[in-house]
């Protein structure tokens, strides 16, 4: 299954999900899906990598452990990332009234189907 594929399947799972995307922790998108834009998608890879900087340092000061997931909810629309590996992340954008438990539940096992490219 390519990365077109395993985006447009994990979309398509989730009620209210509108688009994914693979993106590199440096913010540089890999492969993106998208149904309906909510937000700007190279906007959201260019702050990825800040967010997933601050979370690894705040993870890594209150001896979390890795951060694997994390996620920003706001009025427009929610952002579930999950860690594919230490250089890349898979990303959901779901409305703001969609299923965010399944989206997390989807993204986790959507990772194990194309962790092995990388």
């Amino acid at each position: 299954m390519n990365f077109t594929e395993v985006l447009k399947e994990t979309v398509d799972k989730v009620d209210g999900a509108v688009s994914a995307m693979i993106i590199a922790s440096d913010g540089i998108t890999v492969e993106e899906y998208v149904a309906e834009r909510l937000i700007d998608l190279v906007g959201l890879g260019a702050e990825a990598s800040a967010m997933i900087r601050d979370i690894g340092l705040a993870a890594e000061n209150l001896r979390l452990g890795e951060a694997r997931e994390f996620s920003i909810i706001s009025d427009t629309c929610g952002i579930i990332m999950r860690k594919i590996n230490n250089d890349y992340y898979l990303a959901l954008v779901i409305k703001p009234d969609g299923n965010y438990g399944k989206g997390r539940f989807i993204l986790k096992t959507a990772v194990p189907k194309i962790e092995g490219e990388f």
